[in-house]
């Protein structure tokens, strides 16, 4: 369950903090929240985390809730999770990176593609920074042939 949430958080680059200050939750509550099971969730603070992922309460629940989990890739309408990628190289790249990472026991949900879809166009270049000096820690060659 915390991973799940985190990682929803860390994508949309949102904070506990925020989410406690914005909707008056005790920070220790939300906490709290995210290493508990979704069942011992308070509504307030899944409408917290809700509205701060922008999305409704139920489609929180929705990602939250195991499930059995499908890997939904269509390529007629050039969709991952239901996200659809407009350029069709991107969208390619994308879905191999994602069928890779998926053989590896990555499940994806529509939060993780918009995410990966939003870095391919617009990547940012602290991100790559970092990446790139821990590549170059363990001497992997990062320069482009």
């Amino acid at each position: 369950m915390s991973t799940i949430i985190l990682r929803l958080l860390h994508n949309a680059n949102i904070s506990i903090e925020e989410i406690s200050k914005k909707s008056h939750i005790p920070l220790d509550a939300l906490v709290n929240a995210t290493e508990e099971p979704i069942e011992f969730w308070t509504i307030r603070e899944l409408n917290a985390f809700a509205e701060s992922l922008k999305i409704k309460p139920s489609e929180l629940l929705e990602e939250l809730q195991p499930s059995t989990y499908i890997l939904d890739i269509n390529d007629d309408t050039q969709t991952i999770q239901g996200v659809n990628i407009s350029n069709l190289e991107n969208y390619y790249t994308i879905r191999a990176v994602v069928e890779a990472e998926h053989l590896e026991g990555w499940n994806p949900v529509a939060a993780d593609i918009t995410y990966l879809n939003n870095q391919f166009v617009n990547p940012d270049s602290e991100f790559i920074k970092d990446v790139e000096s821990a590549l170059n820690e363990y001497d992997v060659n990062t320069e482009e042939q």
